[in-house]
């Protein structure tokens, strides 16, 4: 009896030291996955934000403003910050055969956790569709 008493006393403490050891561990794995997942969000965020902003100017009669306001629309309702639409060409009333959309999104202000590994990364998408005619 004595001797499990004194095995139970010099194993105190164990249990703590061992995820003081492990628990950084498993934070940065844990933290690291939901960044990724978070930055696969947004590039098919980006993705869909040049998709809509491209149907919306094959249209006839419409203009690089209502491919912008559509794209914006997007990633506003997805909580992306500080993105830049581009339309090409920038004069839809132009003969041009088709429309694209450019998505460009700087992940540095949009990340979850601190931006150590992902300040310089940008986000870049573009759709390019063949425009309607009359």
């Amino acid at each position: 009896m004595q001797n499990t008493r004194n095995k139970r006393l010099r194993r105190k403490g164990a249990t703590a030291v061992e995820f003081a050891l492990t628990a950084p561990l498993l934070f940065a794995i844990l933290f690291g996955a939901l960044e990724l997942g978070h930055a696969n969000m947004i590039s098919n965020v980006a993705e869909a934000a040049a998709y809509e902003g491209a149907r919306q100017g094959i249209v006839p009669g419409a203009t690089a403003a209502d491919c912008i306001n559509a794209a914006n629309g997007i990633l506003q309702i997805s909580g992306v910050r500080n993105a830049a639409v581009t339309v090409v060409p920038a004069n839809l009333a132009t003969s041009s055969n088709s429309v694209s959309v450019q998505i460009s999104i700087p992940y540095a202000s949009n990340a979850i956790a601190a931006q150590v590994f992902t300040n310089s990364l940008v986000v870049n998408r573009r759709c390019q569709l063949i425009r309607e005619s009359l």
